[in-house]
């Protein structure tokens, strides 16, 4: 059962629930027209080779539902033809609506359109063999239009409103709800693509991690209130000063983590050195940074692999370099280089960038 969607076990139960119908039609001698019992035989057995392979193929993807679909619409307009009375047949007729309205719960938009317009041409045109006036046609032609649009409208209009709430609590539980920025979760989420992209275009990955400085004595002094205050201050000019495609995050506390490809470990001095510049001029707190460089790479025929314990020891590498500024007195920004290599650490070493808060080049490291 957990091989099997909601469409999937929807056209299931709809197959499983013809073979008793049809079951009855076949053996009732005054239910189907003269000579078109073989027309019954002939829609059962397929049912009951869409049943087998529903079974067999679950889940359907869209080309498996379109082609069993499209027979099963077509057996029940046949059906709604051979049958003698008027009523039951414009009964079985309504039963193309449940096509349609089943493709709306998975199926790309183009395909409900498409199964709506063949579900409503399929009704008319048995209902043109029956009916025995136009005032007769228009209406039974319009009842069983409307059946096929309104279960499919309401269907579709859920599953937009499903989507949309649930990309809103996507939004939510990835989102720093003080700042606005990517918490924790939301930058896990992005990693694995950011790194990838890093590979496909052959630049290395710039991992900033940047404190705001003395931001415990903020709270002390001046209360919880306007240190929020400062947090989102800081998270505002973090974010007007990365270059567009870089992800902002708050991962705890008063630390920020930024991701962005870079040409190389210059570069990425250059932009950290930017980031604390833009924070000083624009709020009234500093922030330290300390930065790792690292070039993504992978083996020939083999996929990246990215590691929870290669993200920890990005982190790391760059908390180390956040120490390095500390120690130094902070307001300040240290980027170590490394290699990434199918997901494990290999070579990690000081690039010996660091910076003054004056922006000038300090000793190595």
């Amino acid at each position: 059962m957990s091989r099997f969607d909601q469409r999937t076990l929807a056209v299931l139960a709809s197959e499983v629930g013809a073979i008793p119908l049809l079951a009855v039609a076949y053996i009732s001698p005054d239910f189907i027209r003269p000579g078109h019992r073989w027309c019954v035989v002939a829609i059962a057995v397929y049912t009951v080779i869409s049943i087998v392979v529903t079974v067999a193929v679950r889940p359907l993807n869209d080309a498996q539902f379109a082609i069993l679909s499209f027979g099963g619409m077509v057996g029940i307009a046949a059906s709604a033809a051979v049958i003698t009375d008027d009523g039951p047949a414009h009964a079985v007729l309504v039963l193309l609506a449940a096509i349609p309205a089943l493709a709306a719960i998975e199926s790309p938009p183009r395909t409900v359109v498409t199964f709506v317009l063949i579900a409503a041409g399929l009704a008319c045109a048995v209902v043109a063999t029956r009916a025995h006036s136009s005032t007769a046609m228009f209406v039974a032609g319009g009842a069983v239009i409307l059946a096929i649009l309104v279960p499919t409208y309401l269907v579709t209009t859920l599953r937009r409103s499903l989507s949309r709430a649930l990309e809103a609590q996507a939004t939510i539980s990835e989102t720093d709800p003080l700042t606005g920025v990517l918490n924790r979760r939301g930058l896990a989420t992005r990693w694995e693509q950011a790194l990838r992209d890093a590979v496909e275009s052959r630049l290395p990955i710039g991992f900033i991690v940047a404190d705001i400085d003395h931001f415990k004595m903020v709270n002390d002094r001046y209360g919880h209130s306007v240190g929020d205050a400062t947090l989102v201050a800081v998270s505002q000019a973090l974010s007007e000063a990365v270059p567009p495609g870089a992800l902002v995050a708050r991962t705890g506390g008063e630390e920020f983590v930024i991701l962005r490809s870079v040409a190389d470990a210059s570069e990425l001095h250059r932009l950290c050195d930017e980031l604390r510049v833009h924070v000083a001029a624009s709020t009234e707190v500093t922030v330290s940074i300390g930065a790792v460089c690292a070039a993504v790479s992978t083996t020939v025929g083999r996929p990246l692999a990215v590691t929870r314990d290669m993200v920890d020891e990005l982190f790391a590498i760059a908390d180390r370099q956040l120490y390095i500024v500390k120690g130094q007195g902070r307001n300040s920004v240290s980027v170590a280089s490394t290699g990434l290599l199918s997901g494990p650490i290999v070579n990690v070493m000081s690039s010996g960038l660091t910076s003054d808060p004056d922006g000038a080049p300090a000793a190595p490291n």
